[in-house]
C-alpha cells in the first residue's frame, strides 16, 4: 500500500503494517503553525491494540517543544512516518503531559474505512 496524497518529493510513501511499527525514532508532519510542512521529531513509545490510541508518542523536537509547548490543537491528523513508511496519524494530547500524546495505526485507519466502521 502507498499514501499518495502526501507530499513528498519522493513520490508516494508505503503505508507500514502494525508488525512493522517499532518503538523508536519517528518524526510527524505538520503544517500547525502556517502553510508549510514541517518534519518534527517524535519518539514511539508504546504499541498498544487501541483502535484509536494504538501509539503512545513523545515529543523530542526542540523548536516544536519551544514553538508550541508540545502537542497543540490543529495537529490532529498529523501523519506519523518511521523508517520510510506511514505508520500512523496523531491523535490525541495527554492533559497532564503536552509532550506526549496518542497515534492511531495506519492498519487500524485502513480496516477501518474498508469495513465503513468510522
Amino acid at each position: 500500500m502507498t499514501c499518495s496524497d502526501f507530499d513528498n518529493s519522493e513520490g508516494a510513501i508505503p503505508i507500514a503494517a502494525k508488525d512493522q511499527v517499532e518503538t523508536g525514532e519517528a518524526y510527524i508532519v505538520s503544517d500547525a503553525f502556517g502553510n508549510e510542512n514541517n518534519k518534527y521529531t517524535i519518539k514511539i513509545e508504546k504499541i498498544t491494540n487501541s483502535l484509536d490510541k494504538g501509539l503512545i508518542i513523545e515529543i523530542t523536537d526542540q523548536r516544536l517543544k519551544d514553538m508550541a509547548g508540545g502537542i497543540v490543537q490543529g495537529m490532529s491528523g498529523s501523519p506519523i512516518i518511521q523508517n520510510g513508511m506511514l505508520i500512523g496519524a496523531v491523535t490525541h494530547v495527554f492533559v497532564n503531559s503536552p509532550f506526549k500524546g496518542y497515534g492511531t495505526l495506519a492498519e487500524n485507519m485502513i480496516d477501518l474505512q474498508q469495513n465503513n466502521s468510522f
